[in-house]
């Protein structure tokens, strides 16, 4: 099972019960999603944690989280969601390789923390920045295709890990029911 939303604010909540979808409040939003999901194309997914549930305490520190729970086979079963490991700590790596690689490719590039740091602020202009995010979109589909599943083998994943997983799931949440 899958806790998919939380919040502390219950017209929040009463809102996602009203659409048959969950939507994050206004505060959410940019907040986990990272340039590096972005670069990885992540961000056309909804995630969801498995078996792990956010908690947003009070300010008495009560438990005060609304929520829903899905049903993670369903979601693979029906939406055909990818299961894995989140995977940012490893694009952060990858990232940094690939930077590593143009900068050693250039007569003119010195700093690879510069690049980075390019690219994770968009700076297209920025010298090596194209390059790299290039040499890791192509790098990162081979990642992701280790590290991710579906159908049968996600399946197997979720009964069988005793890892954290996450589920990504394309296009519109998942209604609760």
């Amino acid at each position: 099972m899958i806790l998919a939303h939380y919040t502390t604010d219950e017209s929040n909540y009463n809102e996602c019960l009203k659409r048959g979808t969950i939507v994050p409040t206004k505060e959410w939003y940019g907040k986990k999603l990272f340039a590096e999901d972005f670069l990885a194309g992540d961000h056309k997914y909804v995630f969801l944690l498995v078996n792990e549930r956010y908690v947003a305490l009070d300010e008495d520190g009560e438990d005060n989280s609304f929520g829903f729970i899905l049903d993670a086979e369903s979601l693979v079963e029906k939406n055909n969601a990818l299961v894995g490991p989140d995977l940012l700590n490893e694009y952060r790596v990858l990232l940094n390789e690939c930077a590593t690689h143009t900068v050693l490719q250039s007569a003119t590039l010195k700093n690879v923390q510069l690049l980075t740091r390019g690219i994770l602020a968009g700076d297209t202009n920025e010298p090596g920045v194209t390059e790299t995010v290039l040499l890791f979109r192509e790098r990162v589909t081979e990642l992701q295709q280790e590290r991710r599943c579906r159908g049968e083998a996600a399946l197997k994943l979720l009964r069988e890990s005793t890892e954290p997983l996450e589920l990504l799931v394309g296009g519109p949440s998942p209604a609760p029911r």
